[in-house]
């Protein structure tokens, strides 16, 4: 018998193919290189910003981006991902991208939590009642939640022991929330401001003028509601200091525009009627401070009435150009309501006549 002839290999085949896979490899490999180190944008908008839910994977993060033209499509992207670490340790939260970005940066951000802050202002003077709506409307919690963490006065006992809510202690700022900042949170972040502005050298201050740090937040958003110059403050607040010291009124229209919309009853206008409204913060009608602040005032307001100028005015009218004419004497205060607002009546006792409306 004949012994068996081995049989070559077809070596020829073999390193064909070999090549065919080298280069078919090398090709995937540059090209999966080309893919993770050019930044890429592929939306048409100036920016876009997508959420990365509980749960989602990095699968699902990554079908996200690239539907949003964040990242470009690649046959080896979620490889690419797992091979360099990147899969794991996804941050819940919106995302805003701007510009053109490799997937290692897009993944590092959303790895790192570098999340998209929504921007919210509340403007000096603002009621409680405006600021629930400015925040629900912004997506921030319902207005139910809100309501029950106003009452919430835990955060200010020390400062204010007769508050019922957080009306006055909201400071008025931009506030950056990412999204699902619940409302407690909210609060007890505007509450924590107002701590940081509200020194306490001002707090001496309010005792040094016989004041309570309600009464004078309370003195502070008065001031607040009838000037929006900064510089007036002081002034404003001397009026009203002068006043409560000789036992007259205030007179103060924000404090019945205030009573009105306790009431929902405030349509943009007071009328005669209005100032006989019998609320204890109708200042028309009640001598003293209101029981409580009537909005949030700012930090120039909140140290004007704890550091008022040193006068003694006790009128004040307003210009129409956004700035009032202080008066000592009634007389004094009779001729520039003339003046400034075409009234041909004579005017009794009040702190502000700014639409020139005859006082109690």
């Amino acid at each position: 018998m004949m012994p068996a002839v081995p049989r070559r290999l077809p070596w020829g085949p073999i390193l064909v193919a070999g090549v065919v896979l080298f280069f078919a490899g090398a090709t995937l490999l540059v090209r999966t290189l080309m893919w993770a180190s050019i930044p890429y944008k592929g939306y048409g908008a100036a920016f876009v910003i997508i959420e990365i839910q509980e749960g989602d994977s990095a699968a699902r993060a990554l079908e996200k981006l690239e539907s949003h033209g964040i990242v470009q499509r690649s046959m080896l992207s979620l490889l690419y991902l797992r091979l360099t670490g990147r899969s794991r340790n996804i941050q819940v939260g919106e995302y805003a991208f701007t510009r053109p970005m490799t997937p290692g940066e897009v993944f590092d951000k959303i790895i790192s939590g570098d999340v998209h802050y929504h921007r919210v202002t509340v403007l000096e003077g603002s009621r409680l009642d405006e600021i629930i709506t400015q925040f629900v409307r912004a997506g921030f919690g319902s207005e139910e939640d809100y309501l029950e963490a106003v009452r919430d006065v835990s955060s200010i006992a020390d400062l204010d022991d007769e508050a019922v809510d957080l009306e006055g202690y909201l400071f008025p700022d931009t506030y950056s929330l990412k999204k699902g900042t619940r409302p407690a949170a909210v609060m007890g972040i505007m509450v924590a401001r107002f701590r940081e502005v509200f020194q306490p050298a001002w707090v001496e201050s309010a005792r040094r003028h016989g004041l309570s740090v309600r009464q004078a937040v309370t003195l502070a958003s008065l001031v607040e509601r009838e000037t929006a110059l900064a510089e007036e403050n002081p002034i404003v607040a001397s009026v009203f200091h002068n006043r409560l010291r000789r036992g007259m009124r205030l007179q103060c229209d924000p404090t019945v525009i205030y009573a009105l919309a306790m009431r929902n009853a405030y349509d943009g206008n007071i009328r005669k009627v209005d100032l006989r409204i019998d609320s204890r913060y109708n200042t028309y009608r009640y001598s003293g401070l209101p029981p409580g602040p009537i909005g949030s005032p700012g930090a120039s307001a909140l140290q004007a009435s704890v550091e008022p100028a040193d006068t003694d005015y006790l009128y004040f009218v307003s210009m129409n150009k956004g700035r009032h004419y202080f008066s000592r004497t009634l007389a004094e205060h009779n001729r520039a309501v003339w003046e400034y607002q075409k009234k041909p009546f004579r005017v009794r006792p009040r702190a502000s006549l700014r639409t020139g409306r005859r006082g109690n």
